[in-house]
């Protein structure tokens, strides 16, 4: 396997972990929990927001490692030396098409911008009605990159295995191995993403939480608002051509109710409680 190629499965490794990160943080977490036992509806509404930041954290890395493995094509690697670590890395064109056009429908044009020259901490202060929206619509942008650098390396490596170059069989059963798995973790975290509705009219409705204690409109069913082009799914699960948009189109209780199996966290799967 050539150099190139292994440094893409290190990179592809990277976005793979980011994704089983990102994955745990679309379920309420026990600070969530524990705001609604005490009826505190402004520590509930702060541990939200907190896990919607780490949302974009984790996407942001996603967006980062998948960019590196995309890039890393033989014409490409000494204008990726000369470029800064703050900028974006230089991508083939086609491959550029791609990555604009899964950007635009996600609507997110300038995910580059925020990935390399944003502050970290830019999202800090925006309101929770604004947050969410922008984390789903990053997280999918992140999982839909990921496939598609996980497709790319995979095509790329069946090319090259009947190729005399370096490496051996070991390196290319690893780049097999993390290209099916970081398959398998985006397509597991569409169907999550799918189930949000970005036509509700509240941010802890969007993400299929509790209304805040005290709250009674949260608790009202989600309405559209007024605009026809807005979806109420993000697409993610039909996008990464997983199925027929199942996910985005089928009943919300399937997946609701499957939040309550084992889900991703850093140390892998857990009962959540």
């Amino acid at each position: 396997m050539p150099a190139g190629d292994v440094d893409a499965v290190a990179s592809l490794d990277g976005a793979r972990r980011s994704l089983v990160l990102l994955g745990a943080l679309l379920y309420p977490l026990s600070d969530e929990r524990a705001a609604l036992d005490d009826t505190d509806a402004e520590a509930y509404l702060n541990a939200i927001a907190a896990r919607m930041q780490g949302v974009c954290g984790q996407s942001r890395a996603v967006l980062e490692h998948s960019l590196k493995t995309l890039a890393q094509d033989g014409d490409q690697k000494r204008r990726r030396r000369r470029r800064s670590s703050q900028s974006a890395p230089e991508l083939p064109d086609s491959v550029q098409t791609d990555v604009d056009r899964i950007f635009a429908e996600c609507e997110v044009g300038d995910a580059l911008h925020w990935v390399y020259q944003a502050n970290s901490r830019d999202r800090a202060g925006m309101p929770l009605e604004e947050l969410v929206p922008f984390a789903a619509r990053i997280a999918a942008a992140a999982v839909r990159l990921a496939a598609l650098a996980a497709d790319r390396l995979d095509a790329a490596s069946e090319e090259s295995a009947g190729v005399a170059t370096g490496g051996g069989e070991s390196d290319r059963q690893r780049a097999a191995a993390v290209t099916s798995a970081t398959g398998r973790t985006a397509r597991r975290i569409a169907q999550v993403l799918d189930e949000w509705d970005m036509r509700a009219t509240s941010p802890t409705a969007m993400i299929g939480c509790p209304p805040p204690p005290g709250s009674t409109a949260d608790g009202e069913p989600p309405q559209p608002d007024g605009s026809e082009d807005q979806r109420r799914s993000l697409g993610v699960t039909a996008a990464l051509g997983a199925g027929s948009g199942s996910a985005a189109a089928g009943p919300r209780s399937a997946l609701r109710g499957a939040r309550t199996k084992p889900v991703w966290s850093s140390g892998g799967a857990v009962q959540r409680d």
